[in-house]
């Protein structure tokens, strides 16, 4: 493996015995996500999952989804109201500002507030498409490819990310915003097993790995985790005050708190 890998060596072996391990433990519960069948369904929910747990997350779609019964309502709402609605999932105002600039770009591209053309693109053409529209990136892409469109993606969250990181199969220098990153890491897992390994791992950083406070004595993967960037103290395991990365949010630090115009 090239040394400028974001990969550490036998990364692929670690993976394999991440998703062998995790299989076992979750059974790849996928309908525990709440991830959606209609391609610009599933880019809206992946920008309500912005900073936020599972449970926010689905919540905040059906209050949006009760409001909102159809993206034209939505788009033609004013932003105040959207934000509102949005607000318990937080990150609200951002959230609110990037999905009325997704709709129009999609308008933009679609002629209407639909991308169901996706389905009729190759996977490159179609994670080009979605890359160029306001408000998503590699890891939305992707979650739209795997979800709605039934590809052999593995989209890259912050979950998979911090995970990935704390066992040793990413480099400690690793950048969470570099497309290198994401390719490498979706390389390496066989695309049999990428939608199962993906709803495992978001699982599991849900459930277990946390981001201030693993629970790390319960972890199916304890024996033969390294804990990079996990201190242990009195009251437990904590990450380390010096862990940071930039998220799937573009402008948003984990650490800082400072925020901007969001992309997943």
């Amino acid at each position: 493996m090239r040394a400028s890998s974001p990969l550490k060596s036998r990364a692929a072996k670690r993976l394999a015995e991440i998703d062998r391990v995790l299989e076992q433990c979750y059974g790849s519960p996928e309908a525990d996500l709440g991830n959606k069948k209609k391609p610009l369904d599933e880019a809206i929910f992946i920008i309500l999952s912005f900073q936020t747990d599972l449970t926010r997350t689905k919540a905040t779609w059906s209050r949006l989804r009760a409001i909102f019964p159809t993206w034209e309502v939505l788009a033609r709402a004013p932003l105040a109201k959207i934000a509102t609605v949005l607000r318990e999932g937080g990150l609200h105002r951002q959230k609110a500002r990037t999905m009325k600039r997704l709709l129009a770009g999609v308008r933009r591209v679609s002629g209407k507030l639909s991308l169901g053309q996706l389905r009729s693109m190759s996977d490159e053409h179609a994670e080009r498409l979605l890359t160029s529209l306001p408000g998503l990136s590699w890891k939305a892409a992707r979650c739209v490819l795997l979800y709605s469109l039934g590809r052999d993606a593995f989209p890259v969250d912050s979950n998979t990310f911090r995970i990935l990181k704390r066992t040793g199969v990413l480099r400690p220098g690793a950048i969470y915003r570099r497309r290198s990153l994401h390719d490498a890491l979706q390389a390496a897992v066989p695309r049999a097993r990428r939608r199962s390994l993906h709803v495992n791992l978001v699982v599991h950083g849900q459930r277990t790995c946390l981001p201030l406070a693993p629970e790390c004595p319960r972890c199916a993967l304890r024996i033969t985790c390294p804990r990079v960037g996990v201190r242990m103290t009195r009251s437990g395991p904590s990450a380390a005050t010096g862990v940071h990365y930039r998220s799937e949010v573009r402008g948003y630090s984990s650490r800082s708190g400072v925020s901007g115009p969001l992309q997943p």
